[in-house]
């Protein structure tokens, strides 16, 4: 930091932020900052001569009465003016106050300010790139910031000079190239952010310190250095006696029985060679992690390795945080942790380094720095760890990691890159957590008779099964990506391969048999499409037509066409073969520096259609004619096309679910696996699980107790509600508007609310909406106002902890909201699955085949289990107290309801209920917790 600044640290509260001349500040508030150090401050509020809107007033703490006596802005211009004169603008969001700021100026009568000035937003993502929010608040609480007044100006600016402060140190520390990188991408930014960094950049040429041992350089990137350990040679087993187990728990874990009982039975499951198999229930709030990560870190001492699959990819960074943060502490050994995902997961650093060398919009320049900054601590390169709610961004599609066939092994990062470290590590490792999703898609990749598996959330299992093992082959999308590529090779408009045969990166005849096998591609695959559709789809229904095809049905058309499909097969492995070789050449000649910029931007554009090919057409291998001969493969096939004549036709293969897959597939891979999940079992739902886990009936399972008082948790269910069957639609999506307000509107708390479709709920929030319950609180809406990650993110950081979250899906399960994160749970309906659907419809009708009823076999057990894990977001923790609301009174009226009242615990008491009487009875209760 320069110290002959002075920068002005502004923050502005107005009665609305647009900039269309409606809005009016209604506090000014600057703080400055001389020499390194907070020097003086200057706020005052000012009469904005206009009501201040109530959700303002809400967010700020201002209301009417404190402006009323205010000077007008025009009144304090010229003070807020002669201040401001020769510093430089800071603001958290500058785009925002630079500009109102001087829109009122102008109103004023003032010239505008012509100040440098600098983002405090896009500095903190730079240098603190993993971080899961911006927003100042939530900044200053990571950062140990005090902040006493949120979204009053006075408090906001004091936190962003300390914010601003703090960040300046952290560009410090920075390597020396790291700066220069920075410096060299830092036009992207907004105004003079990016003098910052060549501030920064000027400071450490002075010093020209050596690079840390930490970190080493590679071109001009600078990574953590790899570290890989061997193993400990200490064979270790879970203490037998009460005494040694509290001795090893003593300080660092609560002692709980059924913990420590389910401890005791992992540790015996492991060493036991006879059973291989071992199904654990252990509800929510009983320690069940540590439950399994403590004997599983045990066998890890013993020549095992152990598999640890879960829901999600955000479970699995929270089971790593778990071992590192607990175990780690526990025991006299070190655990070393491998988190394994898709290639798409992980960063190519290669590709990175190019894309530095190519243009880019400014969105993607912040990319950059934020991910050569992330850099210097990932030890991973998982860019999970960047929190990213999407990767719309187009940096993203040429820098992730497409797979071990992409590297190139003269490059100066293959002896980093990630997915090799992984796999080093892999096989050294004491724990591997991966998601069910890769473990399904990746079994073979588990090699050796050292490996144990633990599934966790094992309900989940088989619904992965019938999504990830899912492919779908988009017969218009292989024509679309055909299309535009001959366009692009033949083109001669601008720029075509006649160039790149030019400068010597391949020669006419290379040119000419990749042209002739994207011709057949784009040809012949039209044309089995439209042999498809005569066979199958000659008669089309409104919507979309879905047409289930037996195997038999299938292998025949397979071999009426079997020399066509003989052709794609040859020009696709022909396509494949020289894209794979045209990569390798361009990559060589761009370290080269022996490709032009033009041409470089040309054959990037080319390789990411011709990646988006190579992923269209994994499922083509489904089209072998030797598993569907030998009737192995069990699995559902349909046809699906919209009614639009531009619709794509698409061909689906999946398994119906876990049964004929598990056994054969995944588990013959592991010693032993064990399964775990706190809502597996009812009366009803055992025998539907064993099949859908694909297990034997004899297979052992235990139950443990947890330790909740549920005598403190209300549970209400509204009996008057209407017949979900019997009523009409849209006076059904009234009823839950109506009582969703009158529950919301008397109780401000953390409120998630689950749907069973987005159709009901997107029309439910609309008329929220109406009545006006959008403008009193803050509505998320999933499918509305953001994705489940985003509205995960939110929900979870909101700072009054007073959000509605009206969700579905997902919500249902794996999202953890102890205490004040979730206070009332409204689910408004029995969450029975839609029968309707082409996949249920073959599912069914394949029960009805052999003799089951459909509905106590499959909709039933599902139902009750979805609506047990519905109900266990509402209490995580044994202090959790909260309500929770059933708006269907089918589990009152119907004879299946008494197997849904099996999914509540035993101390908990289901009080029916009117539905006028809800929000008063929650009230009550919510106001005697807090007493």
């Amino acid at each position: 930091m320069t110290k002959s600044k002075t920068y002005a640290v502004v923050d502005l509260e107005m009665t609305t932020p647009a900039l269309d001349g409606t809005g009016r500040i209604i506090q000014f508030s600057c703080t400055f900052i001389e020499n390194g150090k907070i020097s003086d401050t200057f706020s005052t509020l000012i009469d904005p001569q206009c009501p201040i809107p109530p959700e303002v007033q809400k967010l700020t703490g201002i209301k009417n009465s404190d402006v009323s006596k205010a000077p007008l802005f025009s009144d304090v211009a010229d003070t807020i003016y002669a201040l401001l004169q020769d510093t430089v603008f800071v603001a958290h969001n500058i785009m925002q106050d630079y500009r109102f700021l001087n829109a009122e100026f102008e109103r004023a009568g003032y010239p505008e300010l012509e100040l440098k000035g600098i983002d405090t937003v896009q500095l903190a993502q730079i240098l603190l790139p993993t971080q899961p929010s911006y927003r100042l608040v939530d900044l200053g609480n990571y950062l140990g910031i005090k902040h006493e007044r949120p979204h009053q100006a006075d408090s906001d600016t004091y936190v962003t000079a300390e914010l601003f402060l703090l960040l300046q140190k952290r560009l410090e520390l920075l390597p020396l190239s790291v700066l220069q990188t920075l410096c060299n991408l830092s036009g992207a930014l907004l105004y003079d952010t990016a003098e910052c960094f060549k501030e920064a950049y000027a400071k450490q040429r002075k010093k020209a310190q050596p690079l840390a041992k930490k970190w080493m350089q590679i071109e001009d990137l600078v990574i953590l250095r790899p570290n890989f350990k061997t193993r400990d040679n200490i064979a270790l087993t879970f203490p037998k006696t009460k005494e040694e187990q509290e001795q090893l728990f003593s300080g660092s874990i609560e002692w709980r029985d059924e913990q420590v009982k389910m401890m005791s039975t992992i540790a015996d499951f492991f060493d036991d060679p006879n059973e291989r198999r071992l199904l654990l229930e252990a509800p929510t709030g009983m320690g069940k992690t540590l439950g399994y990560l403590v004997p599983a870190a045990y066998a890890s001492t013993q020549d095992k390795r152990i598999v640890i699959s879960t829901a999600t990819t955000a479970l699995q960074a929270q089971l790593a945080e778990e071992i590192d943060l607990t175990l780690k502490n526990l025991f006299p050994f070190d655990l070393d942790v491998v988190v394994l995902k898709g290639n798409r997961h992980y960063i190519d650093l290669d590709k990175f380094w190019r894309s530095l060398k190519q243009p880019y919009n400014k969105n993607s320049r912040l990319l950059q720095m934020r991910l050569i900054v992330w850099l210097l601590q990932t030890k991973t390169g998982d860019l999970d760890e960047l929190r990213l709610t999407t990767r719309q961004d187009p940096l993203f599609a040429n820098i992730e990691h497409t797979g071990f066939d992409s590297l190139e092994p003269t490059s100066p990062f293959y002896r980093v890159d990630y997915l090799r470290l992984n796999e080093i590590a892999k096989e050294n490792a004491s724990f591997i957590i991966t998601n069910h999703a890769y473990l399904l898609t990746h079994a073979t990749d588990f090699k050796g008779n050292d490996l144990e598996l633990i599934v966790d959330e094992a309900q989940n299992l088989p619904a992965t099964v019938a999504k990830s093992v899912q492919q779908v082959l988009d017969f218009d999308e292989i024509k679309i990506l055909c299309d535009s590529m001959l366009v692009k090779m033949e083109s001669q408009i601008s720029f075509s391969f006649e160039q790149l045969i030019e400068q010597s990166l391949l020669t006419k005849k290379q040119y000419h048999a990749l042209l002739k096998d994207l011709q057949v591609l784009d040809h012949d695959m039209w044309g089995l499409r439209a042999a498809f559709m005569r066979r199958f789809l000659r008669f089309r229904q409104n919507g979309i037509t879905e047409q289930p095809l037996t195997e038999k049905k299938f292998l025949g058309f397979l071999k009426e066409h079997y020399g066509v499909i003989n052709k794609i097969t040859r020009a696709y492995d022909g396509f494949l073969q020289q894209f794979v070789w045209l990569q390798k050449v361009f990559f060589k000649a761009s370290r080269l520096e022996q490709i032009d910029q033009t041409a470089t931007l040309y054959l990037l554009d080319f390789f990411r259609l011709a990646s988006q090919l190579v992923t269209a057409f994994e499922p083509w291998q489904k089209l072998a004619f030797t598993d569907l001969e030998a009737n192995q493969t069990k699995q559902l096939i349909w046809l699906s096309i919209a009614e639009q004549e531009t619709a794509h036709l698409r061909l689906h293969f999946s398994y119906l679910d876990g049964a004929d897959f598990l056994q054969s597939k995944v588990y013959p891979k592991f010693e032993h696996v064990l399964f775990l999940g706190a809502g597996l079992f009812t009366k009803q739902t055992h025998a539907y699980t064993l099949k859908q886990l694909d297990l034997p009936k004899d297979t052992r399972l235990l139950s443990y107790q947890g330790n909740f008082d549920y005598q403190k948790t209300l549970a209400l269910i509204a009996k008057d509600a209407p017949n979900v069957g019997a009523t009409e639609n849209e006076e059904y999506v009234k009823y839950l508007a109506k009582t969703i307000y009158d529950l919301t509107a008397k109780n401000q708390c953390q409120t998630m609310i689950l749907f069973n479709s987005l159709d009901e709920l997107e029309r439910t929030y609309e008329y929220l909406a109406v009545l006006g319950l959008t403008k009193e609180r803050e509505v998320l809406a999933q499918g509305v106002n953001g994705s489940p990650e985003k509205l995960k993110k939110r929900f979870t950081l909101n700072q009054n902890q007073t959000a509605i979250l009206l969700a579905t899906g997902t919500f249902f399960e794996g999202i953890d909201l102890p205490e004040k994160l979730l206070e009332l749970l409204v689910i408004v309906r029995l969450p029975f699955q839609a029968p309707n659907t082409l996949f249920n419809q073959v599912r069914y009708e394949r029960a009805r085949q052999v003799g089951d009823d459909p509905f106590t076999t499959l909709a039933l057990p599902e139902a009750v289990l979805r609506l047990k894990q519905g109900f266990g977001r509402l209490i995580r923790t044994p202090n959790d107290r909260g309500a929770f609301i059933l708006l269907d009174s089918r589990i009152l009226t119907k004879r299946y309801g008494k197997e849904f009242k099996q999914v509540f615990p035993d101390k908990l008491e289901l009080r029916p209920v009117l539905t006028a009487e809800i929000p008063k009875l929650v009230a009550d209760f919510l106001h005697d917790k807090q007493r």
